[in-house]
């Protein structure tokens, strides 16, 4: 976790509020970034009495959503006619199935997508590809982004505590924060060796 915190550290040293948007803004339009930075410069901004909670949730809710909302337009006007072109027969399946999901638990599946670290990138597209209606879609991403938002803030603050007040419990730290951010993938991992093993 130290590893992190100094690079959360260069990241606001350099570009401060900006660099936490953008790197919002560029998990939200699905590039491969870590966010995890954003979020432990945020806290250092708030521990150094920068910047209050709220101004740092407002800055990344604003890219979480201005992010997403390109991706819906675009997985509503260019993915769905990449889709329509393909001779791909596998890509046309799964933009049924996609489309399928996304009708049958429309504003729901949007909210709990956000939920998940590696679906959240992904799942304005296919709320886009969908055909979510924009203005269902632009409330249950802000309501599922604000809840991570929050969780993620308060977790990090807590294992920002034990970090400096209690050494004892920094690998402690380190686990929990590593399960918060990986545990979809855990889960995943457990749940698919049950299901081999039965």
């Amino acid at each position: 976790m130290g590893h992190f915190a100094d690079a959360a550290q260069n990241l606001l040293n350099q570009y401060g509020w900006t660099g936490i948007f953008l790197l919002m803004f560029a998990e939200n339009i699905g590039l491969p970034v870590p966010t995890e930075f954003g979020f432990i410069a945020g806290q250092s901004m708030v521990s150094l009495e920068q910047a209050s909670y709220i101004e740092i949730f407002l800055i990344i809710l604003s890219g979480k959503t201005i992010g997403s909302i390109i991706s819906y337009f675009v997985g509503k006007y260019f993915a769905q006619d990449f889709i329509i072109k393909s001779r791909s027969k596998r890509l046309r399946k799964a933009q049924e199935i996609f489309a399928k999901w996304m009708k049958k638990y429309g504003s729901a599946a949007v909210f709990f997508s956000r939920l998940v670290g590696y679906v959240r990138p992904w799942a304005s597209y296919l709320a886009g590809i969908g055909e979510i209606g924009f203005i269902p879609f632009l409330i249950y991403n802000i309501l599922g982004s604000a809840v991570i938002i929050v969780a993620t803030m308060l977790v990090l603050g807590s294992a920002v505590s034990l970090w400096q007040l209690y050494p004892v419990f920094r690998p402690v730290a380190v686990v929990l924060f590593f399960i918060f951010f990986f545990g979809f993938w855990i889960g995943l991992w457990i749940y698919n060796r049950r299901n081999k093993d039965k």
